[in-house]
């Protein structure tokens, strides 16, 4: 995995642009992001989010230009994670955002 980039949202969470490609041949190159946020729920399961600790939520977009967009967006404060929602890797971590 390579960070291609990272900064912080306007909350403090801090986010970045990873590419799986090398590691995965089926990952389209820079298509995740990951977001390392205070979780507001609990999901009762080993390794998932715990309320008020910080967990990475992990975001799969088809493309380059699709996740270039949303990066901006989310560092800019013109969108929030839950904006995204639709693209988490595991949707039933969708109520912690």
């Amino acid at each position: 995995m390579t960070v291609v980039k990272s900064s912080v949202m306007p909350d403090g969470t801090k986010i970045q642009i990873e590419d799986w490609s090398k590691d995965y041949d089926f990952i389209p190159p820079s298509s995740a992001l990951a977001a390392y946020s205070v979780s507001k729920w609990t999901i009762d399961s080993s390794f998932g989010p715990r309320a008020g600790e910080i967990y990475r939520f992990q975001f799969n977009f088809a493309d380059k230009a699709e996740i270039e967009r949303a990066f901006a967006d989310l560092t800019s404060g013109i969108k929030s994670l839950a904006d995204f929602k639709d693209k988490l890797d595991r949707p039933k971590h969708a109520a912690c955002l």
